[in-house]
């Protein structure tokens, strides 16, 4: 919010990299999202949070609409902002992540987080406590960042590298575009005052409501296909729309209708990459890993638009087009060698440093019987992923 008060380039440019800042904080939320659905839910779960995005998107669209050619950006920043508001002290009320709890040897908090998931479901946790059999010191940064890039992991991380570069390079890529195309080849500012038209609004408003389509896709084929098929399948449909662009010149209808089908499947594949490279990592390295995922979002995010801008507004719009479709054939390879499907697998605790089986029966549940051999406990669907045996959840008696 500070950014609209912004009195010169300078200080807006730096209230938008604190932005920057806050959000890689997602990531975080993202994993500990994930960690609470149950294995068979989470591909759907997954997409239906991350249709909020969407929602977002269509929403900013339509505020950027109504409020930029009349009251003006510091205006759009202020409003845009306001949501943050509830979710700021919405934080203080959510749980610790039981599996971080539980890889810290926190056993005790994480029983008590247990119960009151369980009783706000009606259900009961069974008698018993919680046990980590196999306790290893979480790894810092760096020890993450070597792990990850061991001979077992290193395909895996290098693919999603690319796979997160990718998304976010050729989803803005488009989202540029859309407006961008119809000032192909023009010395035009339009970055100057009162240049964009209702059209301009139209095209995008267009083209960011086909984020919805996208994400029902997704949700369609995440579980059905796998998360590795689905984005081959995704990023190799973002590739043949954009060569489709190649041959048509400047902002038509036609293109525009091309650039609606682009971010349907561009919005599909980053839904299914987000879902995937949480559930790929295991809870101890989890956030870090994704981090240093999220993190190549970021550099394909800051270098788009000197493709998406500047090659098109120098009369190259077929340059542009090119590459970013090379991209996105380039993440359907990177893609099909995923060495891990993840679809149905549960959720796992502890990374081994020399494969990429994970200690999947980390987490042990001791029933203490005390008045008969028929011991029986409760109701075990908490609403959790801490599921005996999909999660690596042993039950002794």
């Amino acid at each position: 919010m500070i950014s609209a008060f912004s009195v010169n380039f300078g200080m807006l440019a730096f209230c938008r990299t604190m932005v920057g800042f806050g959000l890689g904080g997602f990531g975080v939320v993202w994993s500990y999202f994930l960690e609470f659905v149950p294995t068979a839910d989470r591909g759907r779960w997954a997409c239906i949070l991350l249709s909020w995005w969407s929602v977002g998107t269509v929403l900013e669209a339509g505020l950027a609409w109504a409020v930029l050619p009349t009251l003006g950006w510091r205006w759009l920043l202020v409003l845009s902002a306001l949501p943050l508001v509830p979710v700021f002290f919405g934080l203080f009320t959510i749980p610790e992540s039981p599996r971080y709890l539980l890889v810290n040897d926190r056993v005790e908090e994480a029983t008590k987080i247990l119960e009151r998931i369980a009783l706000s479901n009606k259900h009961s946790l069974p008698e018993g406590s919680l046990k980590l059999p196999e306790q290893e010191e979480v790894p810092g940064p760096l020890e993450v960042f070597k792990l990850i890039f061991n001979r077992s992991w290193r395909v895996l991380t290098s693919s999603l590298w690319v796979l997160w570069f990718t998304n976010a390079f050729v989803y803005y890529g488009l989202v540029l575009m859309t407006t961008v195309l119809r000032y192909s080849g023009e010395s035009e500012n339009i970055c100057g005052d009162e240049v964009f038209s209702d059209q301009d609004y139209i095209d995008v408003f267009v083209a960011t409501a086909a984020e919805i389509p996208g994400l029902i896709i997704s949700l369609a084929i995440v579980d059905r296909l796998g998360r590795k098929y689905s984005q081959v399948i995704l990023f190799a449909g973002c590739a043949f729309f954009i060569i489709l662009l190649i041959p048509l010149e400047g902002e038509t209808s036609a293109s525009v209708s091309i650039l609606f089908l682009a971010r349907v499947c561009i919005t599909g594949a980053f839904t299914v990459t987000y879902l995937y490279t949480p559930e790929v990592y295991p809870t101890n390295i989890r956030t870090t890993a994704f981090g240093y995922a999220n993190s190549f979002a970021r550099f394909g995010g800051m270098t788009s638009p000197f493709v998406s801008q500047d090659l098109i507004h120098a009369g190259h719009a077929w340059a542009a087009e090119l590459i970013f479709a090379a991209f996105s054939i380039l993440a359907t390879l990177a893609a099909w060698m995923l060495p891990v499907e993840t679809a149905g697998r549960a959720m796992q605790d502890q990374a081994s440093g020399t494969s990429l089986e994970c200690k999947n029966a980390s987490i042990e549940v001791e029933m203490i019987d005390t008045k008969s051999d028929n011991f029986r406990p409760g109701n075990e669907e908490i609403g959790t992923e801490l599921e005996a045996n999909a999660s690596g959840v042993e039950t002794t008696n």
